[in-house]
């Protein structure tokens, strides 16, 4: 009798082990069923590549010879797929925009006047005495939509001196049109710009500082944020300015902005962690940097060099199938050339601006093969069937005149300075 009760508890443990055994066993299959079938509407506990390795996706994207536009250059209009598709020509009475990306010290500010000054078309900008903006509709009479996207049409809306990182990645622009227009329209951007021989920049740069300007009211914009005073330090008090400072004290601060300008403003600053210096050992970044701002250069509908304007404003013209009513080169100032550099100062200055040094000189070569390609097409120049003899109307807003919307003369005398301040005029509203 006891060994037949010890037969039974034996057996009870027995079931009671195949049973935990089977639980366990269901619990495991469930498991690693969740595992593998709910991988579409899970979220992962982290990413599949490391960020280094998402960086070198990045970099070997940017190196590659046919630039394939990224998520935020879709709705942007490339200069080959203006030139090989008609499709993509400029159409100003469609949807079409166009950007000016405004890297300081490139001509710029003159570039940008003439835009809505001395452009022939049938609708010309608005322009208002005393305030820097204009208004740049479309043709026809109630189209109240914006062609262009600019410091003197719709003013600093991205920032000052916004950057193609917080124009055209952080989609800027698009956000603002549409705020302002409504989301409706398929809007095409055409991105432009202007470059400059990096030394020359940097020293026009220098002697507008010296003269007072700072800046300071640009936001710097990347990832949504601007960069915290630890990873983007001033390089003088803000109470003071950094008025009459000297060249080799404005070249000893390794927080200028002033250094390898052209390729930030141009680069994707997202895939080097923007202004946070400390997860990337510099010759990467700047590497990666480098070859963004080569890639973004190349996706430009147009960029023009301050050292070639004759050239810059016939590529324009017929890219543009637009026409100035006057010389862009006659227009252009500069007042860089009286500063005196020692050699010393000169190979500081150079080694500072390595990035842009490399950069221009890839700009150059683009530049050449890009009149060469348009000279074998034969682009013509398109002239309005209106072709008015100033591209813009100046009216006065004063209230102590009884005419409205009169007619007034250009100032032509006045001097092409870049101004570093937001105001009231040039507010998009």
């Amino acid at each position: 009798m006891h060994i037949q009760i010890k037969g039974l508890f034996a057996l009870r443990r027995f079931f009671l082990l195949i049973t935990a055994a089977l639980l366990i066993s269901f619990a495991f299959f469930a498991w690693s069923t969740e595992e593998t079938m709910g991988e579409e509407t899970r979220m992962p506990t982290k990413p599949r590549f490391s960020l280094d390795e998402m960086r070198g996706f990045a970099l070997r994207k940017s190196l590659s010879t046919d630039y394939k536009p990224s998520y935020y250059t879709k709705s942007a209009t490339s200069f080959d797929r203006m030139l090989v598709e008609r499709s993509s020509s400029f159409n100003i009475s469609s949807t079409d925009v166009l950007v000016f990306v405004h890297i300081q010290k490139t001509a710029g500010t003159s570039f940008e006047k003439f835009l809505v000054r001395h452009l022939s078309i049938d609708r010309p900008c608005e322009c208002t005495q005393k305030r820097k903006r204009c208004v740049c509709r479309r043709p026809g009479r109630n189209n109240n939509q914006t062609w262009l996207f600019s410091r003197y049409s719709t003013g600093w809306v991205c920032g000052l001196h916004a950057d193609y990182t917080e124009l055209a990645v952080s989609a800027c622009v698009d956000t603002v049109l549409e705020k302002k227009e409504g989301s409706g329209n398929r809007r095409r951007y055409f991105y432009t710009s202007f470059l400059r021989d990096p030394i020359t920049r940097y020293i026009s740069e220098y002697r507008h500082v010296s003269r007072g300007a700072t800046w300071m009211a640009s936001r710097h914009m990347c990832n949504g944020r601007p960069p915290t005073p630890v990873e983007l330090p001033l390089c003088f008090d803000p109470r003071v300015g950094w008025e009459g400072v000297s060249l080799a004290e404005f070249l000893s601060c390794p927080f200028n902005l002033a250094a390898n300008r052209m390729t930030r403003m141009l680069a994707d600053l997202t895939l080097v962690d923007c202004y946070d210096t400390t997860k990337m050992d510099r010759k990467k970044r700047d590497a990666i940097m480098l070859e963004s701002a080569k890639a973004n250069l190349r996706s430009l509908s147009f960029y023009g060099l301050k050292e070639r304007m004759d050239d810059s404003q016939w590529m324009f013209e017929r890219l543009f199938g637009l026409r100035f009513t006057k010389r862009l080169a006659d227009w252009n100032k500069s007042k860089s050339n009286d500063t005196v550099v020692t050699p010393d100062i000169m190979k500081k200055i150079k080694e500072a601006n390595a990035l842009d040094i490399e950069l221009y000189a890839y700009a150059l070569e683009l530049f050449d093969e890009r009149m060469e390609r348009m000279k074998r097409e034969g682009l013509p120049v398109i002239v309005p069937e209106t072709t008015l003899p100033s591209a813009s109307h100046f009216i006065d807003d004063s209230p102590s005149e009884d005419q409205s919307k009169r007619a007034l003369p250009m100032n032509e005398e006045e001097e092409e300075e870049d101004e570093d301040r937001y105001e009231d005029s040039e507010r998009y509203n």
